[in-house]
């Protein structure tokens, strides 16, 4: 009844699976949308920052609302997140494809159609990726085992998104017009989010029950969202999150138009940081152990900022740029097996203190946080190449190529420094407390099993609880 059941190699690699199939309609969105409605749609940079920002806070209100339903949709014979993952990548598959053809199929009216297929696309992501984002605190409550899983969902997000950093501009480069190249990219990304998703879904299981059945009320949001490390979370991943979609929404302006039209070379750096994160996740098992999941976690935030300014040197230098994008990729590795498993002992915390188990609305604030990242991150390189006179397809003006070096290097830099000193001064978890709450924890949900047990045989006893606690000891 206590023996811990060891996940095996299939259900990991279902796992990674669902992980990856996660990965390609944000990541697509956030490294190409800006340039596609500006360079192949014809909508003016300012009115797609204007776009990102207004649907993207309306969007997030959702979020915390969506979270809430899915912690209280009724559990089904699958689990109580499984089949809403299969069901909402339908759906969003669906709307990711009006997103990026209809506003070519509805050209009188592609700003509604802009808008809306935009607003729609963060809802119907939620109801996938909210759920997905809820697994792994109840896939198993074993720290060895979560650690695990928490290192491949990162390693599953690193190789998916540097996969498509890679293939993708190989596309557009090879492709005979862009929006040959964009068409290619997105009805393949479609084709292996259904697939990858649903075969995911399908082999993972869920295993930990809430030790108490009684539903969270609307009131009590406030309470789990303002405890210490859950706050400290959402304010570094807010900041983080800005970094990244600043970061990945220009670099191919920098591509294009500061290392003149060589979109290829993101292919590279790809797979340079890509070698260069493999590298991190190797060590950070090792330097965790010794160190301690916040002190690794803030490092490798500054890693990423410090190696990203190295590039203002000399910012047409191919070399240097391969450098930076390798010893930044270390930093991105010896963040990537921890960030999942930190939210996952955000759970644990939230239960320990309030008794209260939030998966849903954790992972869905956690969704809003992203999107406000997003949402942020989207509309200032909007804004600032309106300010220095960007102009699609051609050659560009000397301030609005510094436009995009300020977007592709110092900016992304500075956000990500700013979520660095968030986390390493507020975080309080450390290994010893973790440890100490989630074995309260299991002792909490013996003493249930046992009860429970007891009242369906007629056999219980106190001295049953105090046998099994013996045994857990």
């Amino acid at each position: 009844m206590n023996k811990v059941e060891k996940i095996g190699f299939l259900e990991k690699s279902a796992y990674a699976l669902i992980n990856v199939g996660n990965i390609p309609i944000m990541t697509l969105i956030n490294s190409f949308l800006l340039i596609y409605y500006v360079d192949v749609v014809g909508i003016s940079p300012a009115s797609v920052g204007t776009l990102f920002l207004i649907t993207r806070i309306l969007d997030g209100i959702s979020d915390p609302i969506m979270g809430f339903v899915i912690d209280h949709l009724p559990a089904t014979k699958m689990g109580r997140f499984r089949p809403y993952i299969i069901i909402g990548a339908i759906f969003c598959v669906l709307n990711f494809l009006l997103l990026w053809f209809g506003p070519l199929l509805f050209t009188s009216i592609k700003l509604i159609v802009v808008y809306i297929s935009y607003l729609l696309i963060g809802i119907t992501f939620d109801i996938m990726d909210i759920p997905l984002n809820s697994m792994l605190p109840v896939m198993t409550d074993d720290l060895k085992e979560r650690n695990s899983l928490s290192s491949l969902k990162g390693v599953a997000y690193a190789v998916g998104g540097l996969s498509i950093g890679i293939i993708a501009p190989l596309i557009l480069s090879m492709a005979a017009t862009p929006l040959q190249g964009y068409t290619i990219i997105i009805i393949a990304a479609s084709v292996i989010v259904l697939l990858f998703t649903t075969l995911g879904a399908l082999g993972i299981k869920e295993r930990i029950e809430p030790i108490s059945e009684e539903k969270y009320k609307v009131k009590d949001i406030v309470p789990i969202l303002t405890t210490r490390p859950v706050l400290v979370t959402f304010g570094t991943q807010l900041f983080t999150g800005i970094s990244s979609s600043i970061s990945g929404a220009t670099a191919i302006f920098f591509a294009m138009y500061v290392l003149d039209n060589r979109p290829e070379i993101l292919s590279v750096i790809g797979i340079i940081s890509l070698l260069g994160a493999f590298l991190g996740m190797f060590s950070s098992g090792y330097i965790t152990n010794r160190l301690g999941k916040k002190v690794v976690y803030s490092a490798g935030l500054i890693i990423i900022a410090l190696f990203t300014l190295l590039r203002l040197f000399d910012v047409t230098n191919i070399t240097l740029f391969y450098a930076c994008s390798f010893l930044g990729g270390i930093g991105g590795g010896l963040m990537i097996p921890l960030q999942y498993g930190i939210q996952a002992d955000n759970v644990d915390y939230v239960e320990y203190k309030l008794n209260k188990r939030a998966e849903g609305v954790l992972a869905s604030s956690n969704s809003f946080l992203t999107k406000a990242g997003q949402g942020i991150g989207g509309a200032l390189p909007g804004y600032i190449l309106a300010a220095v006179g960007y102009v699609p397809n051609v050659q560009q003006t000397p301030s609005a190529l510094n436009g995009i070096i300020l977007l592709s290097i110092i900016l992304p830099a500075l956000f990500m420094i700013i979520g660095a000193v968030i986390f390493g001064g507020g975080y309080n978890l450390n290994k010893q407390n973790t440890e100490e709450i989630m074995n309260e924890l299991k002792v909490k949900r013996t003493e249930k099993l046992v009860l429970s047990e007891g009242m369906n045989t007629g056999e219980f006893s106190v001295s049953n609880i105090q046998n099994v606690n013996a045994a857990e000891n």
